[in-house]
C-alpha cells in the first residue's frame, strides 16, 4: 500500500539548526530521536485527544491523530499517570505517547507518531532501535507486530485511514518472537538491529500489519479500573531510541532465553491449612506471587483474595496487614523500585471491591528486606527471586 508523503513543515520548525545540517555524522551512542520521551512539550496546553503535534518533533502519520500524555496536562483524560484510557506511570520523565496499534474490525482507526531524526542514517551502517510499550487498561484486546518503520520521505497521508500497511519487502524492526504485548502493569521492550538501506531520515512507530497477520487476545477489565472498554489495543509508547552500532559492537536488547525466564517465571504454592488451625493461622497461610515488574493479579490470586474476604466477613473483628515484597533487583530498579508498595496497594483495592471495609487493612512495604520462609539452598538465583516477588497477609 503506498501513500503520498505527509507534509511535515511543523517538524523543520521544532528541529534546532543543527539537526538540519544533514551532512553531520552521528556519533556511537547518540540518540537519533528528537525529544524521545515527549518531555519537550507544550504540556499544559495538552486539552484533548489528538495532541501529539504538541510534543516537539512529532506528528501523526495519517489523519487519524495520535495522543499525547502529560502530569502538566490540565484535562483528566490526557493526565499521566491516570488517563482515560487506563493508569500507567511513564517510563521516563512525565509524558508518554499513545495509538491505537489494532482495533476489532476496523471499528477504530490504526494511529502512528513519526519524527525527523536528527541525522540521516548512513548506508550499511547498523542501528540499535527500541522503545517501550504499554497496554492500557481500557484495551478490549492485545496484539503482537508494534513495530518501528524507518523511510526517506514522511510516510502517511491526511486522511483517516484503517492502517498503513507496508509489503513484506519494507523492513521495519518488531519484538523477535511476535508475541502479544499484554503487560497492563510496566513496559514492554521492543528493540532490533536495523541496516540503512541509505539516507533514511524518518521513524515511523505503530502496526503496519494486515489483520490477518496480527495476533491478538482478547483482554480482561481489571477489577479496580472504571470506565468502557475500547474495541481496540491501545498503546501507551515512550522511550524511543535510535543508535548508531560500532563495526565489532553487537545489539544488544537483553532478549537472551535466561532474561525471557526471569522476567515470565511466577512461583505457585497451595496453602496448607488444616482443621485446627485459626482463622488467622489459615490467613497467615496465603500469599500471592508475580512475574518480574508486575502488580497485577491474576485469576489463581484473585481466588485467594475471594478465601480471605470469606474469612474476614465470618470474622470482623480480624484485621490484616498486607505486606508488599520485591526482589533485589526490582528494589534496586530506577523504575520497579516502588513496585512492592503498589502489589499492597493494588491487593487492598481488590480487597475493598469484595467489600471489605479498607480500615481493616494496614500497608507494609518490605522490598527485599524480608528473605521468604520457602527459600531453600538448593534453589538457583532465578527461584529465589520468584520466591520473593509476592504479597504476604497477616492477621492482626
Amino acid at each position: 500500500m503506498k501513500l503520498r508523503s505527509r507534509k511535515m513543515n511543523k517538524l523543520f520548525f521544532t528541529l534546532p539548526a543543527l539537526m538540519l545540517t544533514f551532512s553531520i555524522a552521528a556519533q556511537e551512542g547518540e540518540n537519533l530521536v528528537n525529544n524521545p520521551s515527549f518531555e519537550n512539550a507544550q504540556s499544559n496546553k495538552i486539552r484533548r485527544l489528538g495532541d501529539i503535534e504538541r510534543a516537539d518533533g512529532w506528528v501523526s502519520a495519517t489523519g487519524a491523530r495520535a495522543d499525547l500524555f502529560s502530569a502538566d496536562a490540565k484535562m483528566p483524560d490526557v493526565t499521566t499517570p491516570a488517563n482515560v484510557f487506563g493508569k500507567e506511570d511513564p517510563k521516563d520523565g512525565i509524558n508518554y505517547a499513545g495509538i491505537v496499534a489494532y482495533s476489532y474490525r476496523e471499528k477504530e482507526n490504526r494511529t502512528y507518531i513519526t519524527s525527523q531524526l536528527t541525522t540521516p542514517m548512513k548506508k550499511g551502517m547498523r542501528y540499535k532501535v527500541q522503545f517501550y510499550a504499554s497496554l492500557a487498561e481500557l484495551s478490549k484486546y492485545s496484539s503482537n507486530r508494534l513495530g518501528a518503520h524507518f523511510s526517506k520521505k514522511a510516510i502517511g497521508t491526511d486522511n483517516k485511514i484503517p492502517a498503513i500497511i507496508l509489503s513484506n519487502d519494507e523492513v521495519h524492526i518488531e519484538h523477535p518472537k511476535q508475541t502479544a504485548f499484554d503487560g497492563m502493569y510496566g513496559w514492554d521492550l521492543v528493540c532490533g538491529e536495523y541496516i540503512s538501506t541509505g539516507k533514511e531520515k524518518f521513524i515511523t512507530i505503530g502496526n503496519f500489519s494486515l489483520d490477518s497477520d496480527i495476533k491478538t487476545e482478547r483482554v480482561r477489565k481489571p477489577r479496580d479500573v472504571k470506565g468502557t472498554q475500547i474495541i481496540a489495543a491501545y498503546y501507551y509508547i515512550d522511550d524511543i531510541s535510535v543508535q548508531l552500532l560500532g563495526p565489532n559492537e553487537e545489539c544488544d536488547c537483553n532478549y537472551a532465553d535466561e532474561a525471557v525466564i526471569k522476567t515470565s517465571t511466577v512461583y505457585q504454592r497451595s496453602a496448607e491449612i488444616t482443621k485446627e488451625m485459626s482463622p488467622k493461622e489459615i490467613i497467615a497461610q496465603y500469599s500471592i506471587y508475580y512475574a518480574s515488574g508486575r502488580y497485577d493479579v491474576k485469576m489463581d490470586g484473585d481466588k485467594t483474595l475471594e478465601k480471605i474476604a470469606l474469612i474476614m466477613e465470618e470474622n470482623p473483628e480480624i484485621k490484616v496487614e498486607i505486606t508488599g515484597h520485591s526482589d533485589a533487583e526490582e528494589a534496586n530498579s530506577p523504575t520497579d523500585k516502588v513496585v512492592s508498595m503498589r502489589r499492597a496497594e493494588y491487593i487492598r483495592t481488590l480487597m475493598e471491591e469484595k467489600g471489605i471495609d479498607e480500615g481493616r487493612f494496614t500497608i507494609e512495604d518490605a522490598k527485599d528486606g524480608k528473605t521468604s520462609q520457602y527459600q531453600n539452598e538448593e534453589d538457583d538465583e532465578n527461584l529465589k527471586s520468584a520466591k520473593s516477588r509476592r504479597v504476604t497477609f497477616k492477621a492482626l
